[in-house]
């Protein structure tokens, strides 16, 4: 990789063949042609004259830059689309559009290249250790809600003229790990039940997740109101749907024993109701103070799914109690229930066969 003589322009040979771009901070953008032609120089003073003309506006002060990314996000912010997501969806979308606007604020969103979509994504697809020594985590999740909020903004800036296309749209997603939000095993529920580490709000909030099937943010909202000593209604904040819920021994007999000190079932160590952040970290610190690996608090839904699925439960049944919306999460617990039955069948006919073929072989005639 060299310099050629106009600023900020990079060439590039691989493969045997010369590329030219026009790198500016972390972006760059492939410039077409060579240089000395038209349409070269056309891409080079449209991208160059862009940024600078942002660079004079924030020397004079204005430290939103018109088309910016930052201006996108601020005035999203500002939009009804804005206004008529769910507090817990902002919330999520806020991890993406906090870094978006500090670290690349300053981008032309009518310029944006589709390179730097992948870029972003990269950049976000793992996170460093606790320790330097240790290994980078992969951040698949993350990776990819920073890129769907930075679709989400394209997408509102296209549709103001802002820019030409969305350069976000559809990219190939990182691939999540399996199991992150598997069910937790018997022996792990039992060990974080009995811990001593466990609060006792905490050991609740375990309960009422495998008995009841439902996300995080709507086991801190279930009020004792909901309760009516055999059955809890539930507003799902993520579909808005309302579920009626049987509670069955254990869950009920938690309840019950639960000292009723607020309005809504679970709360703080001080009385106050939980934040959906601070739960979360809660919940996760008491799971690591367990001895627990492998286990977060909303596999305790799938728990209650998978639950149900084993018990012979169809998938009309098991989302009447979880409230997904669709089969396609649910028939999963149903298939993985089903291939369980049919394997302890297999192993059951393979060990009735095998007894019966040694009879059958002993009770054959020696011959001389």
């Amino acid at each position: 990789m060299g310099s050629v003589e106009l600023a900020f322009v990079d060439v590039v040979r691989a493969k045997g063949r010369v590329y030219h771009y026009y790198r500016r901070g972390k972006v760059r953008h492939r410039l077409p042609g060579n240089p000395g032609t038209r349409e070269f120089n056309r891409a080079y003073e449209e991208i160059h004259g862009g940024y600078e003309a942002r660079q004079k506006l924030l020397r004079e002060g204005d430290s939103i830059l018109p088309g910016s990314l930052a201006a996108v996000i601020r005035d999203y912010r500002k939009s009804p689309k804005w206004g008529e997501l769910k507090p817990s969806t902002q919330v999520d979308y806020e991890k993406a559009l906090r870094p978006l606007a500090a670290e690349y604020g300053e981008l032309p969103v009518a310029t944006l290249p589709r390179q730097f979509v992948f870029a972003l994504r990269d950049s976000y697809a793992y996170k460093d250790g606790k320790n330097p020594s240790d290994p980078p985590i992969p951040t698949p999740r993350r990776a990819n809600r920073m890129v769907t909020v930075l679709s989400i903004l394209l997408s509102y800036a296209k549709n103001r003229g802002l820019c030409a296309e969305n350069q976000a749209l559809r990219p190939e997603r990182l691939k999540t790990q399996r199991g992150a939000y598997r069910a937790w095993t018997d022996e792990e529920l039992e060990t974080f039940l009995a811990a001593p580490t466990t609060p006792a709000q905490l050991r609740l909030a375990a309960v009422l997740g495998f008995g009841t099937g439902q996300r995080g943010g709507d086991l801190i909202a279930m009020t004792w109101a909901a309760y009516d000593g055999s059955a809890i209604e539930v507003i799902q904040q993520k579909t808005e749907a309302k579920v009626w819920i049987p509670v069955h021994g254990r869950t009920k007999e938690a309840l019950d024993a639960a000292p009723r000190t607020a309005v809504t079932i679970l709360t703080r160590p001080d009385g106050r109701p939980w934040q959906i952040d601070h739960f979360r970290h809660a919940m996760g610190d008491a799971i690591k103070a367990a001895g627990l690996k492998g286990c977060v608090m909303h596999g305790l839904r799938a728990t209650a799914a998978t639950w149900l699925a084993e018990a012979g439960c169809s998938e009309r049944e098991i989302m009447a109690i979880t409230g997904h919306t669709t089969t396609a999460m649910v028939s999963t617990y149903v298939r993985m229930a089903e291939q369980k039955v049919r394997a302890q069948g297999a192993v059951a006919k393979l060990e009735a066969h095998r007894k019966n073929g040694r009879r059958t072989e002993s009770a054959k005639p020696i011959s001389a």
